[in-house]
């Protein structure tokens, strides 16, 4: 999508949904691509860019810990990015305008696999970072994200 495109698709979903900030949607958008291609390093045939929503929200979180480390809680909060299903609205959001395309089967209560992204922030970015309590590597479980 050219940049025009993609600015114009931008304006036409903040006058209809302002919930979000507009960096939210070009952080979706990201973590959408680093899901794929992690996916595709892991055997997924070339060209085939569906992911599940589970899928979404676990490369959404591996993604904003990659790029904000310890701030990507933060990051997810400032942009209003609190649940799954918030993830899901943008996503939808994008898909309404074309950016992104949805199978037959994908629904939006797909996203609602993780009610508190940023409590499994926290939690990545703990296991990957540690603090001041915890040792890095905590055996502790991390939360399910099921599909």
């Amino acid at each position: 999508m050219e940049d025009i495109e993609w600015k114009d698709s931008l304006v036409r979903i903040l006058e209809r949904d302002p919930r979000y900030d507009a960096h939210a949607y070009l952080f979706l958008n990201n973590a959408v691509s680093y899901t794929v291609n992690k996916l595709s390093k892991q055997g997924r045939p070339l060209g085939v860019r569906h992911v599940t929503g589970a899928q979404l929200i676990q490369g959404l979180l591996e993604y904003a810990v990659s790029t904000y480390t310890f701030l990507a809680p933060d990051m997810l909060r400032y942009w209003n990015i609190l649940s799954g299903r918030d993830a899901g609205n943008i996503v939808y959001n994008l898909i309404d305008e074309g950016v992104l395309s949805a199978g037959p089967n994908d629904r939006i209560e797909d996203f609602d696999c993780v009610p508190d992204l940023i409590y499994v922030a926290q939690e990545i970015v703990r296991r990957s970072f540690g603090s001041r309590t915890e040792p890095v590597g905590s055996t502790d479980p991390l939360p399910v994200i099921d599909a």
